[in-house]
C-alpha cells in the first residue's frame, strides 16, 4: 500500500489508495466501514484520521481518502494505519503501517 505524498494546506487531489495483504492481493472491502491513524515521525504523536475515507470497489480493496484540513495542516514525514471494521466476524482488520509525506507549502 504505497501512499501519495501531499501537499500542506491542500485538499485536493483525494487519493485512491488499495488495501492489499502481505502478498500484494487485494483485501476485500465489501461492508467495510473504514478509519485511520496517523502519527508523525518527528514527534510521535498520533491522532484520528479527520478527512472521508470512502470504499469505492469493494471487491479490488479501493477506496479514497478525502483530506480534511487537519489531516494536511502539517508538513513533514507521516506513519498511517487504517482499519476496517466489518459487520461480521471476524472483525476488525488493519493495513500494514505506511510511510506518508506532507510536503511543505511556500
Amino acid at each position: 500500500m504505497a501512499l501519495a505524498t501531499a501537499v500542506q494546506g491542500a485538499l485536493r487531489p483525494s487519493q485512491l489508495i488499495t488495501w492489499t495483504d502481505a502478498d500484494g492481493d487485494a483485501v476485500d472491502l465489501s461492508g467495510a466501514t473504514l478509519t485511520g491513524r496517523i502519527r508523525s515521525m518527528q514527534s510521535g504523536a498520533a491522532r484520528d484520521i479527520a478527512g472521508t475515507l470512502t470504499v469505492t470497489t469493494a471487491a479490488s480493496g479501493i477506496f479514497r481518502w478525502d483530506y480534511a484540513a487537519g489531516d494536511v495542516a502539517d508538513a513533514g514525514e507521516f506513519e498511517v494505519q487504517f482499519t476496517a471494521t466489518f459487520g461480521t466476524s471476524p472483525t476488525p482488520a488493519r493495513t500494514f503501517v505506511g510511510g506518508w509525506e506532507v510536503a511543505r507549502a511556500i
